[in-house]
């Protein structure tokens, strides 16, 4: 915290019982007993180590300083970025992906270039393994001698001697089979690390208002879902278009990733907001009707992948939510509990009866023909099997699918297969085990951590966020076993957006963190000695402000052990 904000933040304290603030008196770091009123009530202790909140307002220690308004700006910038991907066909033309790099670019370099020293922390881990994914790519399209190839990865030393009898004898070649389609998709994947770099830190600098940080999401998503509608509603013969996308399923992609935080912020604002429920239920009516325009697109888009994934996130959803502290009475009852989730699987087995469209159930009775997948899925998985044991360690490079499918396809010679309908299979074709590995560690952790969260958090916003992350990440890892929604730019940025901001997703005071690993015997050994060491005589003290203001509550207790 900055000195001049110190000295010119307010002094409240609360008075237990009320929903009232009373000033103190100045601050106190002494630490010689709690504070308390005329009347012998006790108020609270004084502030020791961390910033005081202003409760002013009815958040928890957020003031507006230069920090904040720099990640509004922040939040806007990449919100146009992403806008503009959206808008531009998700990003697909590579005359409008240069742009976009281009400016992630400049907003990476002016947001570290605004930061002080103090505000530096070290790089978390799944930075360093994005990091060692770059590198991994990088290395497949670096030229390789022949003999390194026939090690690394026979087929490619294969492919490359069979050119010779045409007079193409290399003596060096890369690992991947299109070097420029491997070094194009290190940009685009070096531009989504920035994404998640710089959206990374926001829930934690935004505080309450972290629901800010997906405000561009619901915003844009909004706007594509009503495009789609109107085009499919308003048209008069022409074809059916989907948003400004190219593809109904991509459309769908990206909608379904944005519903959950369209569906759980006006939960957090109705738990929030109880001392102005009129405005409070306004606003939650008003985003839940975005949520509705947002189902509505997918529906008519008429993705039947996009409609299972969304369904199925809105399961998890439902599944999470019952942890929550007033549903308390679900989990003290068995039957209850079994009989809310048999009302949850009913409520969606309605909702996949009445929800889709004539159209849709249409699309749905395809699968009772031949190819159970529809479009040809079934033979591409099939035929992609042999391409990942021709190329089982290093892959065939990222972005490569396309040149070294020809060899194994024998299937419909005059179209053109660039992807393999299955994000997975082809990150695997393309990648090899290795690099596939170095992808899918962090992102199983990623989404153990989010789920985590979203049980075991004790903040009941945090938890709305947290629940509305891991549904967005359910829908677009269900959705990516038939499609390739990872290789469409723009939604493979809101996807590391979405990434950026769920390790965030946790009780905004580090204090209320550190009391929770204290009471389950977690702290550091520096944490340790620092409690050990504030008084004299190796008494053992831990001190906890906690406040209430109206409904908003936090712990307040002090908890002191002397030896003896």
């Amino acid at each position: 915290m900055r000195p001049e904000n110190r000295k010119s933040s307010p002094k409240f304290g609360a008075k237990m019982g009320t929903g009232k603030w009373v000033r103190k008196g100045p601050r106190d770091t002494s630490l010689q007993g709690p504070i308390s009123s005329p009347d012998g009530r006790f108020w609270g202790f004084p502030f020791r180590s961390f910033r005081r909140p202003d409760f002013r307002s009815s958040t928890l220690d957020f003031q507006l300083s230069t920090v904040d308004c720099r990640s509004f700006c922040l939040v806007a910038a990449l919100g146009l970025v992403l806008g503009y991907t959206a808008f531009k066909w998700g990003g697909v033309a590579r005359s409008s992906q240069y742009p976009i790099l281009l400016a992630l670019g400049l907003l990476a370099v002016a947001w570290s270039a605004g930061r002080r020293r103090a505000e530096r922390a070290p790089l978390p881990g799944r930075v360093r393994w994005a990091a060692v994914l770059l590198a991994y790519i990088l290395l497949q399209v670096i030229p390789l001698p022949v003999a390194a190839l026939r090690v690394l990865s026979p087929g490619r030393a294969r492919a490359v001697e069979a050119l010779a009898p045409v007079g193409a004898k290399l003596r060096v070649a890369p690992l991947s089979a299109s070097s420029s389609a491997t070094f194009q998709c290190f940009l685009l994947l070096c531009g989504y690390v920035v994404v998640f770099l710089l959206v990374s830190g926001l829930p934690r600098r935004l505080g309450d208002r972290r629901w800010l940080a997906v405000w561009p999401i619901v915003a844009i998503a909004a706007l594509e879902a009503g495009l789609g509608l109107w085009q499919n509603f308003g048209r008069t013969g022409e074809a059916a278009q989907w948003g400004t996308y190219v593809n109904h399923n991509h459309y769908a992609g990206f909608l379904e990733m944005a519903l959950p935080f369209a569906v759980m912020y006006p939960v957090a604002l109705l738990r929030r907001r109880r001392n102005r429920p009129l405005a409070a239920t306004l606003a939650a009516c008003g985003v839940w009707a975005l949520a509705g325009v947002m189902l509505a697109g997918i529906v008519n888009s008429l993705s039947r992948m996009g409609f299972i994934a969304t369904l199925g996130s809105l399961l998890l959803m439902g599944t999470l939510a019952f942890g929550n502290r007033p549903l308390g009475w679900l989990r003290s009852n068995r039957k209850r509990r079994w009989g809310a989730a048999g009302m949850l699987a009913m409520a969606l087995l309605a909702g996949s009866a009445f929800l889709p469209s004539e159209r849709l159930i249409l699309r749905f009775a395809e699968l009772t023909s031949s190819d159970p997948t529809g479009g040809g899925r079934a033979k591409l998985w099939a035929a992609t099997l042999p391409l990942i044991k021709a190329y089982p360690v290093f892959g065939c490079g990222l972005g490569g699918y396309e040149t070294a499918f020809l060899k194994f396809k024998t299937f419909d010679p005059l179209i053109r297969d660039d992807f393999a309908h299955n994000d997975y299979l082809q990150l695997l074709a393309e990648l090899g085990l290795a690099g596939f590995a170095i992808l899918a560690v962090p992102a199983c952790s990623l989404v153990m951590s989010t789920l985590r969260k979203a049980v075991v958090s004790r903040d009941p916003e945090g938890r709305c966020f947290a629940v509305a992350c891991a549904g967005a990440l359910a829908a677009i890892l269900l959705h990516s076993l038939a499609d390739f929604n990872l290789y469409i730019p723009a939604n493979a940025m809101l996807l590391a957006w979405i990434a950026g901001m769920s390790p965030e997703a946790r009780p905004p005071s580090a204090i209320l963190n550190r009391w929770e690993r204290l009471a389950s015997g977690k702290l550091s050994s520096r944490e340790r000695r620092e409690e050990q060491t504030q008084e004299p005589g190796g008494s053992h003290e831990i001190s906890l402000s906690v406040y209430r203001h109206d409904d908003c509550r936090v712990a307040d207790g002090r908890q002191s052990a002397g030896q003896g």
